[in-house]
């Protein structure tokens, strides 16, 4: 005769080291992009001057603006974008950022792994990334410098 014993459900401990493994990482290292984003953000309109964006960059030290309008992602503009413009000379300080920002910019989750959203922004040559939540709102912003507190 068999003896019934109970069934030990599997720890998530074990799951959660196979699903490491599996993607490549070592004992706690950071996996989702909400650990290292930046929810510090600087939001702008599309008309606004590429002036005006320059000198709210310049007050509020920061390297990238998003655009949106309501509640539409647009784009984003980097100070690298500025510098490239402006140094060709295309563009004067009155021209509404909408003419010289990035129009299509992947965006991740914040609930996306982290390796996966870098490996996304170096193949797109980005160095700054917006993230969105679950309902698909603007929740911040990820660098590709970003690391593990």
């Amino acid at each position: 005769m068999t003896e019934a014993r109970p069934v030990r459900q599997r720890a998530s401990l074990y799951m959660e080291s196979r699903i490491d493994e599996r993607l490549g990482l070592l004992p706690g290292e950071v996996r989702r992009v909400k650990t290292v984003m930046s929810s510090a953000l600087t939001v702008t309109s599309p008309d606004t001057s590429l002036d005006n964006v320059l000198a709210l960059m310049a007050a509020m030290n920061v390297p990238v603006m998003v655009v949106y309008e309501g509640r539409r992602l647009l784009g984003m503009i980097t100070d690298r974008d500025i510098a490239l413009t402006r140094r060709l000379g295309e563009w004067p300080g009155s021209t509404a950022i909408a003419e010289i920002m990035r129009r299509h910019v992947p965006c991740c989750s914040e609930d996306d792994l982290l390796a996966e959203a870098q490996a996304l922004m170096r193949a797109s040559e980005l160095d700054w990334m917006p993230v969105l939540d679950r309902t698909g709102r603007l929740a911040g912003m990820l660098s590709i410098y970003a690391s593990p507190a």
